[in-house]
């Protein structure tokens, strides 16, 4: 009998000990993925921070000489923040790390800020065929319809160069230029988009949404 107790206290130990493993692991995992989403983050931001002093410098001094530069570099950065953006929201309610709340916080207020920036580029290089989408979700209930709108719009992305998808969550009430952009343009449900500062409710056809934005078809 002792021996039966004794074969059951070592298997519960060597469970306890897989379970702490496992946990440790895990944790590491997640704090590298952080780490990484964190410093892809820090280089947007410098990106950002450096296509802003380029318009500031063609605003001040009435130049549009660097605008190719600028496109380029508005670009590389839109690639780049849409990449981050994915990896946030593949591991969004899956993480050990509470912290990924903050980095999604940030990673917003600097969508809002490349948002802006792009439309200054827009109005400063006179891009008229740039079309700048915001695209507004819900992230923390079920809603079958805005991962479709986001499948529509991740299509006409790989269609057309000239346009530029912007993503905010409609039900994240802490981040107060996401609240002013939803009383500037009245969104009250999700998903909606924002194209041409014309609110749309509802999903959105890819034939309704190119009725609204001429599409540049991408040069392959």
């Amino acid at each position: 009998m002792e021996v039966r107790k004794d074969i059951y206290l070592k298997a519960a130990l060597v469970a306890i000990a897989l379970f702490a493993i496992s946990l440790s692991v895990g944790y590491y995992v997640e704090a590298q993925n952080y780490s990484a989403l964190e410093n892809k983050l820090s280089d947007i931001e410098d990106s950002t921070q450096t296509a802003m002093l380029v318009n500031l410098f063609m605003q001040t001094h009435d130049s549009t000489s660097m605008c190719p530069a600028l496109e380029s570099e508005l670009n590389d950065v839109e690639a780049e923040t849409y990449a981050v953006y994915s990896q946030l929201e593949q591991n969004k309610g899956a993480n050990i790390l509470t912290n990924y709340d903050a980095l999604r916080k940030k990673y917003f207020l600097m969508n809002v800020r490349f948002y802006l920036m792009l439309r200054a580029y827009k109005q400063s290089c006179a891009n008229t065929a740039l079309k700048p989408i915001l695209f507004f979700y819900d992230s923390q209930n079920d809603c079958p319809s805005c991962v479709a709108q986001g499948k529509v719009l991740d299509s006409l992305r790989q269609k057309c160069e000239n346009y530029k998808v912007y993503a905010f969550p409609n039900d994240v009430p802490d981040i107060r230029m996401i609240k002013a952009f939803k009383t500037n343009y009245h969104i009250t449900t999700a998903p909606s988009l924002v194209i041409n500062d014309e609110t749309l409710n509802g999903l959105q056809s890819e034939q309704q949404i190119l009725s609204k934005a001429a599409c540049q078809a991408r040069i392959a």
